[in-house]
């Protein structure tokens, strides 16, 4: 070989090594949501910020408050990925959060809408809804 298809062989390998990591996994989107949901039913609202996207933040921290107080509880959580569109995920869950206020049951049902994603800092972010 000549020193030129060294060259050109050493810079497409290490262009191949150094390439941009894979996205997330759906699974990641997953697991951020559960996530989520265990945190705001345990009243970490640090946690709900930490898994939420930037834009998300100031709605975590309004989920967090409107369940306070309310002796919430995670019951039947599951949950899978619906879809993935480009930057965004979508995952579905089964289940509810069952809150207690001065004598009365609430519930609210999660199956009700989606949990939408964004890829923020190379990981899911809890992002919204659909």
């Amino acid at each position: 070989m000549t020193a030129r298809t060294l060259l050109l062989l050493f810079i497409f390998l290490t262009l191949t090594a150094c390439g941009g990591s894979a996205a997330p996994s759906a699974d990641g989107a997953v697991k951020n949501v559960e996530a989520y949901l265990q945190a705001r039913v345990a009243g970490d609202v640090n946690s709900m910020v930490t898994l939420s996207c930037a834009a998300w933040e100031p709605q975590a921290r309004l989920e967090h408050t409107s369940i306070q107080g309310r002796e919430p509880k995670l019951e039947g959580l599951t949950c899978q990925s619906s879809s993935v569109e480009g930057s965004n995920a979508f995952v579905a869950c089964q289940g509810k959060i069952i809150t207690s206020y001065d004598g009365e049951q609430r519930e609210i049902d999660l199956a009700e809408r989606q949990f939408k994603l964004t890829q923020e800092g190379g990981e899911w972010r809890m992002c919204g809804y659909k």
